[in-house]
């Protein structure tokens, strides 16, 4: 409980309240550059993304090549950015995925 006598919310009170000092406001820290410069930043972020997306998909798929080939999943996890059981994961979902590919090609085969 607080002393009534010491409150700084009590009516009256000679207490001061504000103890923090006044901030800043800084409205839009980043301003935006002009239409020029922010389309070539956005192209090569662009470009960046879709080279790193090939590259994790390449790495997904030889993680699941390498323990299919019966490397273990610690020894696949001390040579990628992976834990062993992030490597597992990634390996399972890349086979659940071949797999699934595998059947949808099979019927269309098959009927030919």
């Amino acid at each position: 409980m607080t002393n009534r006598e010491d409150s700084a919310n009590r009516v009256g009170s000679n207490l001061p309240t504000d103890l923090a000092p006044t901030r800043e406001t800084i409205w839009d820290m980043t301003p935006r550059p002009d239409p020029h410069t922010e389309a070539a930043w956005l192209r090569k972020l662009d470009r960046a993304t879709a080279t790193h997306e090939k590259a994790r998909t390449s790495l997904e798929e030889l993680i699941a090549d390498a323990r299919s080939a019966g490397v273990p999943l610690m020894t696949i996890a001390k040579h990628t950015p992976y834990s062993r059981e992030w490597a597992r994961k990634i390996a399972d979902r890349v086979d659940a995925e071949r797999a699934s590919g595998a059947t949808e090609t099979q019927p269309a085969a098959e009927t030919e």
